[in-house]
């Protein structure tokens, strides 16, 4: 099992190394233009958490009064509710692209279905907003063919205030 953990981090850290720099330059170079492209990709990444949200911090630091730290809040809110429309995408494509990953995942995903049935909107958007593993919820609304107006409204909400706060 520790041989497997070692694997897994170094696969990781070599998936970091690589999307990493890109991120960072796009930030650099091109604004908040790249801010919206790196939130997409950051927030695109199945089960691998990015660390985007370090970029909208140093952006929004960067912001010279509340409405461009406000701008930027909204720009990467947008580019994450993009981005995680790809684990949406990958639920509602079937759970036969699920299956390889571990048992516990599989569980968590029936767990969310479940409430997803009942309280759709609230749980993407209070998924959204918080720093859980939203690409479970994605998923699993993929899965139960869960609107995917209301799933990307829901995420959009959520992670606009999410980005605006981190801002």
């Amino acid at each position: 099992c520790k041989k497997e953990r070692n694997i897994n981090n170094l696969r990781l850290t070599l998936f970091e190394m690589e999307l990493l720099p890109l991120i960072d330059f796009l930030f650099s170079q091109y604004g908040l233009l790249g801010l919206f492209i790196a939130s997409i990709i950051g927030n695109a990444t199945i089960l691998l958490p990015m660390p985007i949200d370090i970029f909208v911090v140093g952006f929004g630091a960067m912001g010279q009064n509340s409405i461009q730290v406000l701008i930027a809040g909204l720009v990467s809110g947008t580019g994450a509710a993009i981005g995680e429309m790809s684990a949406y995408l990958l639920g509602y494509l079937g759970m036969k692209g699920f299956e390889s990953v571990k048992k516990k995942g599989v569980v968590s995903v029936e767990e969310i279905r479940e409430r997803l049935q009942y309280k759709g909107m609230w749980i993407v958007f209070l998924g959204a907003l918080t720093p859980f593993p939203f690409d479970v919820i994605g998923l699993a609304a993929g899965l139960i063919k869960y609107s995917p107006r209301r799933f990307f409204v829901a995420a959009l909400a959520g992670k606009i205030i999410r980005y605006c706060l981190l801002a």
